[in-house]
């Protein structure tokens, strides 16, 4: 699995919250909301990416996390 972290330009919302259950929603001061959470794969994340658009939501940046290796 890989986290990823997804920005969206919209204060957090309990509706945007409950939209991303399997996700981390924190907001970033009055208009950003941070999506993060481990997926297991590329289909997974194309999925979530698919709600964001079938949603109408405006993404600001979607990243991996890097995590340094042991």
């Amino acid at each position: 699995m890989k986290t990823y972290e997804i920005r969206l330009p919209y204060a957090l919302s309990p509706n945007l919250a409950a939209a991303f259950p399997e996700m981390v929603a924190v907001q970033l001061g009055t208009a950003t909301t941070i999506l993060t959470g481990p997926l297991r794969d590329q289909a997974e994340l194309r999925a979530l990416l698919a709600r964001c658009g079938d949603m109408g939501l405006e993404l600001t940046e979607v990243r991996q996390e890097s995590r340094p290796r042991e």
